[in-house]
């Protein structure tokens, strides 16, 4: 038994009716964005600021301690090249790291600034704007630190 009152056909909703005089229309939702143009700049700046001094303080101690018998035998007034044929790995990882480093912290600096112009990560983009810009004392702090090291370890093998 079927009801009288019910539609036997498909049922569709009632057609558009315009709000009523003298209602506001809202604007419609923002849409979020999300905020991985900071994020991406600071993970960058980072991989910048952190992993190619590394790497490169790394390659610079090798090469110190393995060219520190011939650098010290130098003259001052003209440097020999030859004296890094032994370790011309461990420079080419070195200037590999330098360039790598460079290359991206220049990006993280301009995602960093897009990220703070955008307001799309503005704190990760301000940190990423710092650590791009502290990036190269840090690289060459630590590679003249490991140099140092690398010397110095290097003139405590030599046999006296």
């Amino acid at each position: 038994m079927t009801s009288p009152s019910a539609p036997t056909g498909p049922v569709f909703a009632a057609p558009h009716t315009a709000p009523p005089v003298g209602t506001l229309l809202s604007p419609p939702p923002a849409t979020d964005r999300g905020r991985p143009l900071g994020t991406w700049a600071l993970v960058l700046s980072v991989v910048a600021t952190i992993l190619a001094p590394a790497v490169s303080g790394f390659a610079a101690f090798r090469v110190a301690r393995g060219a520190g018998p011939g650098l010290e035998a130098t003259a001052s007034s003209a440097f020999d090249w030859r004296v890094l044929s032994p370790v011309r790995e461990w420079v080419l990882l070195g200037e590999v790291a330098f360039w790598s480093g460079t290359v991206v912290g220049i990006l993280a600096l301009g995602l960093g600034i897009a990220g703070i112009a955008t307001r799309r990560g503005r704190g990760a983009g301000i940190a990423a704007v710092v650590l791009s810009v502290i990036g190269p004392v840090v690289f060459g702090g630590l590679v003249a630190l490991a140099l140092v090291a690398g010397l110095a370890t290097a003139s405590a093998n030599t046999p006296i």
